[in-house]
């Protein structure tokens, strides 16, 4: 079977644009794929997978902190 070919040539600007009109899970799959293409060599082990995972289900249902609130309860907790 040919492979076909499909080259574009499109500007990294209107690429830029492509993007930030992506959906959050359309995103997240397009790092998925820089990801793989940027660190080809770097295999996870199945329990950093899992906890990669995970920690992306979360930060998705909101179950997070940030950083200014970290610092916040630890400098609460130190007193």
């Amino acid at each position: 079977m040919a492979e076909n070919i499909v080259k574009v040539d499109i500007s990294f600007q209107s690429l830029l644009e492509a993007i930030s009109s992506l959906e959050i899970a359309e995103k997240q799959k397009l790092w998925e794929l820089l990801e793989a293409e940027l660190f080809p060599d770097e295999e996870d082990s199945p329990e950093d997978i899992a906890e990669i995972e995970a920690a992306r289900a979360d930060y998705k249902a909101g179950d997070y902190i940030t950083f200014d609130e970290y610092t916040t309860q630890r400098a609460r907790k130190s007193l």
